[in-house]
């Protein structure tokens, strides 16, 4: 497991101010100004002194800073735009992500901290720009500049994806130059994590000129590795022609190209036919079809020429060039893996198998300093998620407790009291997730300090300040380490140590499966079915947008046999227009809206059931719907005697308790969410969980032992 260094919580650095600790000073990052450093009780630790601004982002600027001497860059976010909780979450995934990426070709993540305005991450200074501004100053690059450039930028997304991240902005804006002209690619703001093997990202993200047609294509089943070998090839023909190859000056008319592949070489220039060919390979639709980073890397066009072993003079600033003696390289040796590469393999290999647990059909597990590593690395530490023992799929580690249910609960019943369909199997990627998170309740209720390989989710920030002293709030729900329960506690300082809530969850159902299905509504006001024939439809009203997933079978080829693999197909339209073959369920679906809203004992016996008593503060805005992801749905549900479990389409497990407590594991930000049969609600690191409470502890252990049923009779 990886072992990033310790870094204290980014979220609270800093106490709220009070009238007697007043707000402090605004920082304005004017050059020469300084910029203070302050520690978790709000003393100074340091001081920087601000340069110029070296570039800004969607949310972020990027400014020029100093400190005894060294330069530094530092990225600065304003807090103001983290209130709302996606914006959170992204930098929190950010800040993770980044701050464990250890490899030369990489902006090097210094540390974090934050005053009453902004949060700050200090990084790595590369002062020769990015390629995208060194590219402005000429008309392409040539082949050896082109080679030095790919191979390094190759090493880094290696490195990535051995650490189960995709990054998934790649371009020239994002790889910068050191002072020896190496390549350190940087901008974590879009990447993800991979938790498992086959898991696949729904999120629409990236630039126009290096989007892959996997992404702009909503229809499609997710994304994957796949999507920084085409924006690698996007970058390979931007270096060799000089401009993207789908550029045009419409968005709308760079996304038909891209989803066509549809690109030309300008005949004016004299390109190797081997840069061309890889290009081609590289720069196909159907992700399948393009070549691993190995076939990349063994590619003619990085063996004839030879590539420099450092990057070519005529690389450099012109200033460097005239300091240099005429046809003298750089000293310095930057890559090892610039010599001759073996031959590739002839087989094509797949991009990296992340689950320990279970191995792809047909595909045999990655070996840990095996070939590919060496081309890139020459002997690297096995990734995290290569690690252990393998087991054949289908038969996850399920460790049973054998200790008794406390408070009465208990363990996972073997029967089930929700209707069952042929249509009811778990998915792959269903079963690889729940397995996934099995394993993280296990290790945290056998009391394994962080299941996560030391990597701690950060805490999320206090309310921005806007230059008014605040009333400091006087009650905030806790737990007593050990307690039974949730208190209600005061804070002295009206610090709330709370984690990042769920994005959405599940407010309100009611059990129409003896006719209909299942009607729900989220803490978004979206109003969804999860009908029997398992199909499901979600409806954000104030935009009239519609999503329908109809549960698509096929029949997937295995030891001279066939295996049944099920998943939801999206079909999206607005509710004005819905397609005639859906009037049904189109109906349903306004009905159980209406439905829902109106009554909590309904005319037709069927109850609407609330989750748990909790009431949100501060309810998502439906003027502001889902533009970018897909929208939130249950993928399944199950009713036991004692709860009601939900797991919802972004990985987000939901369980309600039948006396109104209620647990929300988000899986991916590493966090579980508590709610107690009185409304109070905490949000606390998973790793950590079973401290807090013997009643959180007791309700995980539940939820553990309901997953295991699943996982084992593979069906939800």
């Amino acid at each position: 497991m990886h072992q990033p260094q310790a870094q204290q919580p980014l979220m609270p650095a800093r106490r709220f101010p009070s009238a007697q600790q007043p707000l402090s000073e605004k920082p304005d990052f004017h050059e020469g100004s300084t910029l203070k450093e302050f520690d978790k009780q709000g003393r100074v630790v340091g001081r920087f002194r601000c340069g110029r601004l070296l570039g800004r982002g969607g949310f972020a600027k990027c400014y020029e800073v100093e400190r005894d001497g060294e330069s530094y860059a530092l990225k600065v976010v304003d807090r103001s735009i983290l209130q709302k909780t996606k914006t959170l979450q992204k930098l929190h995934s950010e800040i993770s992500i980044h701050r464990r990426m250890k490899h030369k070709n990489i902006v090097n993540f210094i540390r974090t901290f934050q005053d009453d305005w902004n949060v700050y991450m200090l990084l790595e200074k590369c002062s020769n720009q990015t390629l995208m501004e060194i590219s402005k100053r000429r008309p392409r690059f040539s082949v050896p500049e082109t080679q030095h450039i790919m191979l390094q930028a190759l090493a880094a997304i290696h490195y990535m994806h051995d650490q189960c991240v995709i990054h998934r902005d790649l371009k020239l804006g994002n790889m910068m130059m050191d002072a020896e002209m190496n390549v350190k690619i940087g901008d974590f703001g879009l990447a993800a994590e991979l938790q498992y093997d086959g898991e696949r990202k729904r999120t629409i993200c990236g630039t126009p000129n290096y989007i892959a047609p996997e992404i702009i294509d909503s229809a499609h089943e997710g994304h994957s590795y796949e999507v920084d070998i085409w924006s690698l090839g996007v970058i390979l023909y931007t270096l060799l022609v000089g401009e993207p190859p789908f550029q045009t000056s419409d968005v709308k008319a760079t996304y038909r190209r891209i989803k066509q592949c549809r690109y030309e070489f300008p005949p004016r220039l004299d390109i190797p036919e081997s840069g061309k060919e890889l290009i081609h390979r590289i720069l196909q639709s159907r992700p399948d079809h393009r070549p691993t980073l190995v076939e990349i890397r063994t590619h003619s066009f990085f063996r004839f020429p030879t590539p420099p072993s450092s990057a070519p003079l005529s690389l450099f600033p012109s200033s460097r060039r005239r300091m240099e003696v005429e046809g003298q390289q750089q000293p310095q040796k930057t890559w090892k893996g610039s010599e001759t590469a073996p031959a590739a393999k002839t087989q094509r290999e797949i991009l990296r198998p992340l689950n320990t647990n279970t191995v792809a059909p047909g595909r045999q597990p990655a070996q840990p300093g095996g070939a590919s590593q060496a081309l890139f690395f020459g002997g690297t530490v096995p990734s995290a998620c290569n690690q252990g023992k393998v087991e054949e799929a289908g038969d996850p580690p399920c460790v049973d407790s054998a200790r008794p249910s406390p408070r009465g609960l208990p363990k996972g019943e073997r029967h089930v009291t929700a209707p069952r369909s042929k249509y009811h199997l778990l998915d792959d990627e269903e079963r690889n997730h729940l397995t996934v998170v099995h394993d993280h309740l296990q290790r945290t209720l056998l009391g394994e300090v962080d299941p996560y390989g030391g990597e701690k989710p950060l805490m999320s920030l206090p309310p921005h300040n806007t230059g008014k002293v605040p009333k400091p709030p006087t009650m905030t729900a806790t737990t007593k380490a050990g307690g039974g329960g949730i208190e209600k506690v005061e804070e002295d300082r009206g610090v709330k140590n709370e984690f990042p809530l769920p994005s959405v969850w599940v407010t309100d159902y009611a059990d129409f499966s003896a006719k209909y299905g299942l009607c729900y509504r989220l803490s978004t006001s979206h109003t969804g079915v999860h009908f029997n024939d398992s199909t499901k439809m979600v409806w954000e009203p104030i935009t009239g947008r519609v999503e329908y997933y109809a549960r698509v079978k096929e029949v997937v080829p295995h030891n001279n046999g066939g295996v049944v693999h099920a998943r939801d197909q999206r079909q999206a339209f607005h509710m004005e227009t819905f397609p005639e073959s859906l009037n049904k369920k189109v109906t349903l679906i306004k009905y159980f809206k209406s439905y829902l809203s109106r009554t909590r004992n309904g005319c037709e016996g069927v109850e609407v059931v609330r989750c748990s008593p909790y009431m949100d503060p501060t309810p998502v805005l439906l003027s502001e719907p889902h533009m970018i992801e897909d929208i939130v749905y249950v993928k399944r549900w199950l009713l036991t005697p004692h709860a009601m479990i939900f797991r919802l389409s972004n990985k987000t497990i939901q369980v309600c308790f039948h006396d109104k407590a209620e647990v929300i594991l988000s899986s991916e930000s590493r966090v579980v969410t508590y709610t107690d049969a009185s409304g109070h609600r905490i949000t606390v690191p998973l790793y950590s969980a079973t401290s807090h409470s013997n009643e959180i502890a007791s309700r995980l252990r539940y939820t553990k032992d309901i997953l295991c049923e699943l996982i084992q009779n593979r069906e939800l």
